[in-house]
């Protein structure tokens, strides 16, 4: 399991080193060619697309990776299974794009304060519906570990979508209509590709009994993710209803800044779910759960040391100096990327099909979140934003891996873990 683990983390991690990369290579063209306002609102549709990802599709793709793997010795299984999914994703989602297309110009006013943005409205919920028709077919790969042709798929994808909305936006001057149509563009063509290689499991096939299987595993984790959601995106939210597009445009350069650590930690995330649940009843497994835990402790740590105390070269370089005021929401909002990755090194709710505890927590910190962004927004800012959203993502982990030991045990080294965390809070202390 640790070699396949390794082999896999690395291939995820060097595709989104490269995918990602790409769009923070060209973040310092974006914001200076588009405005705050723009790059603000920008950003704060981007979390909206979050948040709906969640609801929209009742997370059927999480019932994609939890079965999928356990049918493998049954195809016609797996057919049935992914071919539900994507059709049940495809019809949710239109009826999205419909809806936004009916009242774009109320949503553009109630969202974006200005009806004039109806077209980026439209546009926005095409996009939607196209992501999650790509992250449809690459649940699919990864669920039966096609590393390799994720990431293809990744790679394919980094280039169309930077090409296209390079072209549009600098070109053509489209600002921030330009921005999400060349993203549109790029995803589609991402779609034509990654459909040739999930091609023989996504078939003109329904089956109500393996949608009703799906959902009642994945319906409780609707409440879960919509917690997980506003944990680590209602900052945005508020900040943009608090103190405005521009503000918000500073704290998501933070984020994006903050994002470099998801590119060296992906490749964790990515590998390590679908091995899981293919290994999770070896007795040697949740050795392993526990080293490579140990290893991401460790060079977490490392990651924030190095983007805390380089922050506002970064900000700088990347953004101008008109976004200054983002360096001092850089390594807090670090550690909250890293922080909310661990809870994947805690399988055992979800492996015993606990979901509702699961959503029972997530809500309740989703909730906690939302409280704390309330109260310290107007108080402190955008640093109240970070802060509210770091300790919400650290209770999160603390409850998940309480409930998840009682079900399946991953021997963690407390004293490491205590040790990592000290490092964490001397960092932030220093580098805010």
């Amino acid at each position: 399991m640790i070699k396949a683990f390794f082999k896999d983390s690395l291939l995820y991690t060097l595709a989104n080193l490269f995918t990602r990369g790409i769009g923070f290579v060209l973040l310092p063209i974006y914001t200076r060619v588009i405005s705050k306002q723009e790059y603000g609102l920008f950003d704060y549709l981007t979390t909206i697309g979050f948040l709906l990802g969640v609801v929209v599709t009742l997370e059927v793709t999480q019932a994609i990776y939890r079965f999928i793997p356990e049918y493998k010795e049954t195809p016609l299984k797996q057919i049935k299974l992914a071919s539900t999914g994507f059709w049940f994703s495809l019809f949710m989602y239109s009826w999205l794009c419909l809806v936004c297309f009916t009242f774009s110009s109320e949503l553009a006013h109630l969202l974006l304060d200005d009806a004039l943005y109806s077209d980026v409205i439209k546009v926005t919920s095409i996009l939607f519906l196209s992501n999650a028709i790509l992250y449809n077919f690459t649940t699919l790969m990864r669920a039966n570990l096609l590393s390799k042709q994720v990431v293809i798929v990744s790679t394919l994808n980094a280039v169309f979508v930077a090409g296209f909305s390079l072209l549009l936006v600098v070109y053509f001057n489209l600002g921030i209509l330009g921005l999400i149509t060349g993203q549109l563009f790029g995803v589609t063509l991402s779609i034509i590709v990654s459909f040739t290689l999930v091609k023989a499991w996504v078939r003109f096939v329904f089956c109500i009994e393996s949608l009703k299987e799906m959902l009642t595993f994945s319906a409780p984790l609707i409440f879960s993710s919509i917690g997980v959601v506003l944990s680590m995106f209602v900052d945005r939210v508020m900040l943009k209803e608090f103190l405005g597009a521009e503000q918000l445009a500073s704290y998501a350069v933070a984020i994006k800044i903050a994002s470099i650590v998801t590119l060296l930690m992906v490749g964790f995330q990515s590998a390590l779910t679908p091995l899981i649940y293919s290994n999770y009843e070896k007795a040697e497994t949740p050795r392993k759960i526990a080293q490579l835990f140990h290893f991401y402790l460790l060079a977490a740590l490392f990651s924030l040391l190095v983007l805390g105390f380089s922050a506002q070269w970064l900000v700088v370089i990347v953004a101008g100096a008109q976004y200054t005021d983002a360096v001092s929401y850089v390594a807090p909002l670090v550690c909250s990327a890293l922080v909310s990755s661990m809870y994947l090194f805690f399988p055992g709710l979800s492996l015993a099909k606990k979901t509702y505890i699961i959503a029972a927590v997530n809500i309740f910190v989703g909730m906690l979140n939302v409280v704390l962004n309330y109260v310290f927004i107007p108080k402190f800012g955008a640093l109240g934003a970070a802060f509210s959203t770091l300790f919400s993502v650290f209770f999160a982990l603390i409850l998940n891996a309480v409930y998840s030991q009682r079900f399946y045990k991953v021997p963690v080294n407390k004293a490491l873990a205590f040790f990592v965390s000290c490092g964490f809070g001397t960092i932030i202390y220093l580098t805010i």
